[in-house]
């Protein structure tokens, strides 16, 4: 399971909307949405901010084996009723690893974009 579907999940869990969730996070629903579908991962600042607002371990969001049941639009976690803390963080996932490529690509889309206008404008001057 992805970060984005956590998130959701998480999010769902709680009954609050792409923008509710947005607007505790200083961010837009665009964001949220990106990141519910995969388009893009959070970092890591933005990433521990959802996770305070969801009142979730960081770790759950970053664990593919995480038991974590939803039932009810509640969420528990099945091996304690209390959230350990999981310093260990599965930086092999393949969702993660995958998406950091996606975004890896789409940022040498971009700067090679900025650098022909960049080029361009310099021509023109």
């Amino acid at each position: 399971m992805s970060i984005g579907t956590r998130v959701r999940q998480y999010r769902e869990a709680k009954n609050w909307s792409q923008e509710d969730l947005a607007m505790r996070l200083d961010t837009t629903q665009t964001t949220i949405s990106n990141i519910e579908s995969d388009k893009n991962i959070p970092n890591s600042l933005l990433l521990n901010k959802i996770a305070q607002e969801l009142e979730v371990d960081i770790n759950d969001l970053l664990d593919d084996k995480s038991n974590v049941i939803f039932s009810n639009n509640e969420f528990k976690d099945s091996s304690s009723a209390i959230h350990q803390y999981r310093p260990v963080i599965n930086m092999q996932s393949p969702e993660l690893i995958e998406s950091i490529l996606k975004n890896q690509e789409q940022l040498t889309k971009l700067i090679e974009v900025q650098s022909k206008l960049i080029e361009s404008l310099l021509k023109k001057g």
